[in-house]
């Protein structure tokens, strides 16, 4: 197992694996992560993703859930969508297939990450995840743990697959953990 430091990147690698899915019913439509852990579709979300360490250090737990047959009306949120809001015909094979292609999106980024000694860079998961990544270039509001909030410009993810953001005076730093919201 990697360094504790090298794991931001697992959220991230899902982000990508599951915008990579949504993109096979979704065809046309800007589908991307928001980091570190939504997958969006036309500025929507219609993913969250969770990753979890495990005690010890031992493994790591990412769980993902997708919204398929919910109508606008049973949405949690405004700035929600489903697969049925999009358009999509929902039934058990394309619930069946998104799945399916996630599963194996994933497992092909984790298998090269690991390879790669858990290189981002080496991998091409940070190259995938800059062209994936809906946040960067973005105007951004971070509410951090512990209560602080950060207003800045999301420039990068580091080597680390935290997001580097650029305050108004030009100063980069890293964010590990925050909710993210995107400025129109």
């Amino acid at each position: 197992m990697p360094g504790p430091e090298r794991l931001g990147w697992l959220p991230v690698i899902a982000g990508i694996a599951m915008s990579a899915a949504m993109r096979t019913v979704l065809p046309g439509r800007t589908v991307g992560f928001k980091w570190p852990n939504d997958v969006l579709v036309d500025g929507r979300k219609i993913c969250g993703i969770l990753a979890e360490l495990l005690p010890g250090g031992t493994g790591v737990i990412i769980g993902s859930g997708f919204n398929t047959r919910m109508t606008a009306e049973e949405l949690p949120v405004p700035t929600a969508t489903s697969l049925a809001v999009e358009g999509v015909a929902v039934d058990d094979a394309v619930e069946d297939a998104v799945l399916a292609a996630y599963l194996e999106g994933l497992r092909e980024r984790l298998v090269r990450f690991f390879a790669a000694g858990a290189d981002a860079e080496a991998s091409g998961i940070r190259a995938e995840a800059r062209a994936g990544c809906l946040t960067l270039a973005r105007t951004v509001h971070i509410e951090l743990p512990g209560g602080e909030r950060l207003d800045a410009t999301a420039i990068d993810l580091d080597a680390d697959g935290r997001l580097v953001v650029a305050d108004r005076d030009g100063l980069a730093r890293s964010v590990a953990a925050g909710d993210v919201t995107h400025v129109r």
